[in-house]
């Protein structure tokens, strides 16, 4: 599921020159390609968990897929309805994998939520890189025209389905969550929920720029077409290993300052050079953005496991992040085109987007603090225990919860030392 979340955005960016000649779309126009899923996600990421608490995250996240293998088909029909259509469509279905995995991973996954959510953000990478590196060699190869080429990538989609089957029917879902629903008020009340949003709005922005022109940038400072598909690609390869290694890192270190600041910081290093030399310094600066790219989405999709006291409260943390965080992204690849075709130039929008990277690293530093939303009733403390509390366990601490509007308002700070205690005469787990 994770490998399909991005190809059918990330393998416009390396047909833009050939859409653009056959529709005449400008840049700012183009560029809707790209926004048009996010926008899906900020409308509906606040409608997903109330969808898997109500029919089954697995459920769920079965019939997303079968709506993106719909939408990538339906942009094969020569018309430019089609085109956009299709793309909302596959809006829609990639903001259930985006919002219900992370809760899946949090349900089903506990103890072992580093590296799952490490494999889910390689996932990511791996489809983005193929999708970048693989669509204009194989329309080469197959001499497809561009929507028989985009419609390729309906095949992993496809395959997906077949695998994810299995799950679909698992048992394990509430019908009725009224907690679920509180925790979703908690976190936009919440100073940690917010630094969690800009942190992954931040993130989420400078990734879909760089989908969406990084082979145009690199193009219009003398690289052919192929080579600029096959940097993005290198960046999201290069990316493969720091996206699984940084939730795993995460997950073992009780404060994340190091991870959710190094990271933004080579990001930041990686657009400087292909602002200051695009041509000369290509390849180097590519690769740095990779390395940045890769940890910071790894630590990005990881924050919201972290900062969860349980399934719940991932789950609220993963619907406001991408609600309020995509529209904050979506607002990227626009205005990067709008900039470019205002100033002829990439020089202003790459400055711009260097500005952007370089707040995220404060917002890392707190966020990067042990403390969790919805954390222990008892004494407010939060100890990242190795080892999964049992559902009936948490389950039992949720009906002593105090009402909605007073449960667990304040963001609970973890001991530092791995040392404490989530209720009195319950044993500490290691800190994970």
């Amino acid at each position: 599921m994770a490998i399909n979340l991005r190809p059918a955005i990330a393998s416009v960016a390396p047909l833009v020159g050939q859409i653009q000649a056959d529709t005449g779309l400008s840049n700012t126009a183009t560029g809707l390609l790209t926004t048009v899923p996010l926008l899906c996600f900020v409308l509906l990421s606040t409608t997903a968990p109330r969808l898997g608490r109500r029919y089954g995250e697995e459920r769920t996240i079965a019939a997303a897929l079968l709506l993106l293998f719909a939408g990538i088909l339906l942009r094969v029909l020569p018309v430019s309805a089609a085109l956009f259509g299709g793309t909302v469509l596959v809006g829609i279905a990639i903001t259930g994998g985006n919002v219900l995995l992370p809760t899946v991973i949090k349900k089903r996954f506990g103890a072992q939520s580093g590296i799952m959510t490490g494999l889910y953000t390689m996932g990511i990478s791996i489809g983005t890189a193929a999708a970048a590196g693989l669509t204009i060699p194989w329309q080469h190869f197959a001499g497809l025209g561009w929507r028989a080429t985009l419609a390729v990538w309906a095949v992993p989609a496809l395959l997906a389905v077949v695998l994810w089957f299995p799950q679909h029917r698992d048992p394990r879902r509430s019908t009725t969550d009224p907690l679920g629903a509180a925790r979703g008020g908690q976190a936009w009340r919440s100073p940690l929920g917010w630094g969690v949003t800009g942190f992954f709005a931040l993130l989420s922005l400078t990734f879909y720029t760089v989908i969406a022109w990084l082979p145009k940038i690199l193009t219009d400072n003398g690289m052919d077409p192929t080579s600029g598909g096959q940097m993005l690609s290198l960046a999201n390869l290069v990316g493969i290993p720091f996206s699984l290694a940084a939730p795993i890192m995460a997950a073992r270190s009780s404060r994340q300052v190091w991870i959710t600041t190094t990271f933004p910081a080579l990001l930041l290093l990686g657009l400087l050079g292909l602002t200051l030399s695009p041509r000369s310094g290509a390849l180097c600066w590519v690769l740095v953005l990779g390395v940045g790219l890769g940890g910071t989405i790894g630590i990005g999709f990881m924050l919201v496991v972290l900062r969860a006291a349980d399934a719940r409260g991932a789950a609220a943390l993963a619907a406001m992040s991408q609600t309020a965080g995509y529209l904050v992204a979506a607002t990227g690849p626009i205005l990067t085109g709008a900039l470019r075709d205002l100033t002829g130039s990439w020089t202003l929008p790459l400055l711009s987007l260097c500005l952007l990277v370089a707040v995220q690293i404060p917002v890392g530093v707190y966020v990067g603090k042990s403390r969790q939303l919805g954390a222990t009733v008892d004494t407010g403390q939060v100890v990242l225990s190795s080892r999964a509390l049992p559902q009936s366990h948490v389950d039992s601490r949720a009906r002593l919860a105090p009402a909605a509007g007073n449960e667990n308002s304040r963001d609970s700070h973890a001991s530092d030392t791995g040392s404490g205690v989530g209720k009195k005469g319950e044993p500490a787990g290691r800190d994970t």
